[in-house]
């Protein structure tokens, strides 16, 4: 019995390690400016679009742009007080979003 738990116990963890998420998957989607206030702005990707019904295919493409462009967040930036209408802009967060150049000067 011990055996067969064991071995289904494996089975289970050697899965659970197999799945790779989709590039897509990876982006983050926000909708907070304090969420991207120290990332790297990498451009709009989308004009101003309504969030009705069929809001899901205009997302896909926020989500392939900022992919394309590099991004790691979509902020999804409130252009109506309702949050009716939205702008998707893409960001690039965490390492490299800041750059710092050291120069180095010789004593002479």
């Amino acid at each position: 019995m011990q055996r067969a738990l064991l071995v289904s116990f494996v089975a289970l963890a050697a899965s659970a390690c197999s799945y790779t998420p989709e590039p897509r998957e990876l982006v983050r989607i926000v909708d907070s400016p304090a969420d991207v206030r120290a990332c790297t702005r990498l451009g709009e990707v989308s004009p101003v679009v309504p969030t009705v019904p069929g809001f899901g295919s205009a997302t896909d493409a926020m989500l392939d742009q900022t992919m394309a462009l590099g991004g790691s967040h979509l902020f999804l930036q409130r252009t109506s007080q309702d949050w009716s209408l939205v702008r998707g802009i893409a960001y690039r967060c965490g390492s490299g979003t800041v750059r710092r150049d050291v120069v180095i000067r010789a004593k002479g």
